[in-house]
């Protein structure tokens, strides 16, 4: 330890001195608010006004109103559907220059030789994806902007996902690549979970949702979430996240993922209609989701010690050999009209592994 400041009113001594250095070394980002990048209109966002932000050793800056579009990108001329963007604030290297901002696919630092950790710092970003078109309430409408009125369901866009918008103070605990904000100091994944290649769980578009097809049951699903930083969501918690998709339907896979023909599951995010109000694809069709709710069901007289859960795990006392019961929520590949944002199964005993049951994540805010 060491004292970095010290008062000598003639400065004589290099530690009464309040240099960039110094400043950047003990600055965090000061903004007027948390949600410091908004998004503003199609394809933008906007930096507020007022922010201290110190970028490497040698500059502290302060924002100005700044609306960033594609324009920003470190390469290419256009956003990427199901991509997921890192906003860098840049330090130009000379003192009459302001900062600059890139939009980047790099989760480190922008493209460019010019760039690198000393003189770039990010912070926040964004996800490209479907959008559901909704009222002032987050309820979907359609294009009259009439509430579930006449194809409400094909009113989507491609857009910035509005409440994929994040900051360094504005963020899931977890890796926020992926990720809605959908209130209440919690996030969702914008996908249901796939295998990430490391024993844990990504939301990435096109991926295979993960089942017991991979060995999924209830437990290895808390398991892999956990490891990521997530958590299975609670039955509210699926069912507000889930608002806003339509029903499934039995003779076409337009709404989800749900054609009582279909016989397997499919890639997540590619169906237009399959979004709910928060932005979130394939809630409801394609696979069950584990949700972090227990029942138990007392279907014999008395109860015993069954040994369900395989060597190592201990034995479950109820009241048959399959009991206890987690719920699973939003339906299936093959269901169809059955599927909704509310649908839910009482009948999966959590060790049970399906290749229909898959899982869907969440994480409290920082």
């Amino acid at each position: 330890m060491s004292r970095l400041f010290i008062y000598d009113e003639n400065m004589t001594d290099e530690r009464a001195k309040i240099t960039v250095a110094k400043m950047a070394a003990i600055s965090d980002i000061v903004a007027p608010e948390k949600e410091y990048i908004q998004y503003s209109a199609q394809g933008a966002v906007t930096i507020m006004a007022g922010c201290v932000i110190a970028v490497g050793e040698n500059a502290v800056f302060k924002t100005a109103e700044t609306v960033l579009t594609k324009a920003n990108l470190d390469q290419g001329s256009d956003f990427v559907h199901g991509s997921d963007y890192y906003i860098y604030i840049c330090d130009p290297g000379t003192d009459a220059q302001d900062e600059l901002y890139l939009i980047s696919l790099n989760s480190s630092w922008p493209d460019g030789d010019a760039w690198d950790d000393t003189n770039t710092r990010k912070i926040g970003g964004f996800h490209y994806g479907r959008v559901r078109n909704t009222d002032d309430y987050g309820r979907a409408v359609n294009a009259s902007g009439s509430v579930r009125g006449s194809g409400w369901e094909n009113n989507t866009r491609v857009d910035i996902l509005p409440n994929s918008v994040w900051t360094t103070k504005h963020r899931p605990k977890c890796d926020p690549s992926g990720m809605v904000y959908l209130g209440n100091a919690l996030w969702g994944d914008i996908y249901l979970s796939s295998d990430d290649g490391a024993n844990g769980l990504q939301s990435v578009y096109g991926g295979t949702p993960i089942t017991g097809t991979e060995g999924l049951n209830w437990y290895i699903a808390g398991e892999r979430a956990r490891r990521v930083g997530k958590r299975l969501p609670d039955y509210m918690e699926f069912t507000v996240a889930a608002d806003g998709s339509p029903q499934g339907l039995d003779a076409s896979n337009a709404n989800g993922h749900t054609a009582t023909t279909n016989k397997a599951r499919t890639a997540v995010g590619k169906i237009a209609n399959a979004i709910s109000a928060l932005n979130i694809c394939d809630l409801v069709g394609n696979v069950w989701k584990w949700l972090n709710e227990l029942l138990h069901d007392p279907t014999a007289a008395s109860a015993a010690w069954y040994d369900v859960f395989g060597g190592g795990y201990g034995q479950a006392y109820m009241y048959s050999s399959t009991g206890l019961r987690a719920l699973v929520g939003g339906g299936y590949w093959s269901d169809g009209v059955r599927c909704g944002s509310r649908a839910v199964n009482c009948n999966n005993y959590p060790w049970n592994v399906h290749t229909g049951l898959g899982v869907w994540c969440v994480c409290d805010s920082l």
